[in-house]
C-alpha cells in the first residue's frame, strides 16, 4: 500500500481507538448496517430479478408458440429453409405488434447447432450445441441475459444486456423438439424494477434501522458515561489510596527523621552543658586558678600566705560568678539574665564582664538594629565573646583587644582581634582548650552560621556571621 494510505489508515484508526465508547458504537454499527442494507438490496434485487426473468421465460415462451410456430411448415423445417413470406411475417412481428414492444429480435435454432433463422440476418460460422440449446431441446424454458457469453453475439446484443429466452417452438409428430425459438427482450422494464426494488430496500432498512440506532445510541451513551462516572471515581479512589500512601510514607520519614533528630537533640544538649560549663564556670576558674599562682609566700620563711584584700576581694568576686553560672546552668542550661536583653545590650554585657573578670579593655565599635530581645541567639552571641576574648587574655595577654560588630545584608557580622604579638604556641597542657572551639563551632553551625578563624603576625582575627532568620 502506498504510504500516504498506510499514514492515513493509522490516523484512523488511532482516532477510533481514543474514541469515547457511544462514537465507537455508532461508527461500528453503521458499517454493520450499510453491510446489511448493502446484502439485503442485493439479495432483494436478485430475488427480484429472478422472477421477472422466469416471468419474461415464461411470456416469452407463450408469445413463440402463439405468433412464430404456426407460421412454420414441416417442410421448411425439413429444408432449414424459410420463405420469402413467412420471413416477411417473421419481420413484421417485431414491428408495431405487442410482441415487438418487448422483443429486439428473434433466433431459431436446429438441434446440432446451427442458427435456421435469425431476424438480424446474423450466421454462425462454427455450429456448437450449448447447455441452454440442450436444456429447451429437452422442453425446457430457459432465461439467462446476453452478458454471459454462450454463443457469437454481436456488439449491440452484448452491451445491451438484453434478456433472452430460449423455449421449445416446432415439436414433430412424436413430440421431440426440432426447433428452438430464441428472442432478445429489452431489459428497461427489468432495470427500472431492480432500481426501485434497490432504492425500497435501502429506504425501508434506513427507517428501520435508524431509530434503532438511536435507541441502541442513548443506551450505549447511558451505559459509557456510568462507565466514565465510574472510572472517575476509580481514579479519585485511586488518587485517594495514593495521597494517603504519600502521607504515611512522609509521615514515617518524619518519624524517622524526629528519631534522628531526637538523637541529635541529645547529642546537643549534652554538647550545650559541656559548652556551657567550659565557656563560663571553667574559664572563670581558670582566671582564679591563674591569680592564685601569682600569689607568692613571703619571705620571712614562715608557712602563712599574705593576700592583699584587694586580690582577695577579687577571688571572692570569681567564685561567685562561678557559683552564679554552675547555679544557672543547673536551673535551665541558659544564661537568664540574656532573656528581655538585646542584641547590642548583649555583646556589651560579654564584654563588661570580661573587664571585670581580666581587667583587660575591649575596644567595642558596633550598633545592631535588631529588636525584640532574641534569646537563644543571646546566649550564642554572649558564649562566643566570652570564649573568644577569653583564648585572646589567656594566649595573648598583653595584646590589644577589640570588637566590631554590625549588619551585612541581613546577617549579624562580629569580629574580636587581638593586637600585638603573635599567641604563644599550645603547650600539652593547653591542647583542652581546642574543646571550646568545638563547641564553638557547632553553636554557631546550629544557627545556621560561619565561623573563621585568622592567625597573623601580630595577632588573632575570629569573625562570625549568622543569619537573623
Amino acid at each position: 500500500m502506498p504510504t500516504s494510505m498506510v499514514a492515513t489508515w493509522r490516523w484512523i484508526t488511532d482516532r477510533v481507538r481514543k474514541a469515547r465508547l457511544e462514537v465507537k458504537f455508532i461508527l461500528v454499527a453503521s458499517l454493520v448496517v450499510l453491510a446489511l442494507m448493502f446484502l439485503l438490496g442485493l439479495w432483494t434485487t436478485k430475488s427480484i430479478e429472478r422472477a421477472i426473468m422466469q416471468g419474461a421465460g415464461s411470456v416469452g415462451a407463450a408469445y413463440l408458440q402463439t405468433f412464430v410456430e404456426p407460421l412454420i411448415s414441416q417442410e421448411e423445417v425439413r429444408t432449414k429453409t424459410l420463405s420469402p413470406e413467412v420471413k416477411a411475417k417473421l419481420d413484421q412481428l417485431l414491428g408495431d405488434s405487442p410482441l415487438g414492444q418487448h422483443v429486439r429480435e428473434i433466433k431459431i435454432w436446429n438441434p446440432d447447432g446451427s442458427l435456421f433463422y435469425s431476424t438480424a440476418g446474423q450466421k454462425v460460422d462454427k455450429e456448437q450445441v450449448f447447455d441452454e440449446l440442450k436444456r429447451a431441446m429437452n422442453g425446457e424454458v430457459v432465461v439467462s441475459r446476453t452478458m454471459i457469453a454462450k454463443h457469437t453475439y454481436s456488439g449491440d446484443e452484448r452491451r445491451s444486456e438484453y434478456i433472452e429466452v430460449y423455449a421449445p417452438l416446432v415439436r414433430d409428430a412424436s413430440g421431440k423438439t426440432i426447433l428452438v425459438g430464441e428472442f432478445y427482450e429489452r431489459p428497461n422494464y427489468l432495470l427500472a424494477e431492480i432500481k426501485g426494488a434497490w432504492r425500497s430496500t435501502l429506504m425501508i432498512v434506513l427507517l428501520v434501522t435508524v431509530p434503532m440506532l438511536a435507541l441502541l445510541f442513548m443506551i450505549v451513551r447511558s451505559g459509557s458515561r456510568t462507565i466514565d462516572d465510574q472510572h472517575t471515581a476509580l481514579r479519585a479512589s485511586l488518587r485517594h489510596a495514593l495521597e494517603l500512601s504519600n502521607q504515611n510514607r512522609r509521615l514515617r520519614l518524619e518519624a524517622e527523621r524526629a528519631r534522628r533528630e531526637a538523637g541529635k537533640l541529645n547529642e546537643k544538649i549534652l554538647d550545650q552543658i559541656g559548652s556551657d560549663l567550659h565557656d563560663g564556670p571553667i574559664q572563670v576558674l581558670t582566671l582564679v586558678k591563674l591569680r592564685l599562682s601569682d600569689m607568692r609566700p613571703s619571705t620571712t620563711g614562715s608557712d602563712t600566705l599574705t593576700v592583699p584584700a584587694e586580690s582577695m576581694g577579687k577571688l571572692q568576686q570569681f567564685v561567685t560568678a562561678v557559683l552564679e553560672d554552675i547555679r544557672n546552668i543547673s536551673s535551665g542550661l541558659v544564661l537568664p539574665e540574656l532573656d528581655n536583653l538585646s542584641l547590642n545590650e548583649t555583646i556589651l554585657l560579654a564584654v563588661r564582664r570580661h573587664t571585670d573578670l581580666t581587667g583587660n579593655r575591649v575596644a567595642v565599635k558596633g550598633q545592631l538594629d535588631v529588636n525584640p530581645s532574641r534569646g537563644h541567639l543571646n546566649i550564642c552571641v554572649y558564649r562566643f565573646i566570652q570564649e573568644a576574648l577569653m583564648n585572646a587574655h589567656r594566649h595573648a595577654p598583653g595584646n590589644i583587644q577589640q570588637l566590631r560588630y554590625g549588619m551585612r545584608r541581613n546577617r549579624i557580622v562580629i569580629a574580636i582581634a587581638d593586637i600585638g604579638s603573635p599567641p604563644k604556641s599550645p603547650t600539652l597542657a593547653s591542647q583542652r582548650i581546642r574543646l571550646g572551639k568545638l563547641m564553638q563551632k557547632r553553636r554557631i553551625r546550629a544557627f545556621g552560621g560561619k565561623i573563621r578563624t585568622i592567625h597573623r603576625s601580630n595577632g588573632t582575627l575570629v569573625i562570625v556571621l549568622l543569619p537573623l532568620e
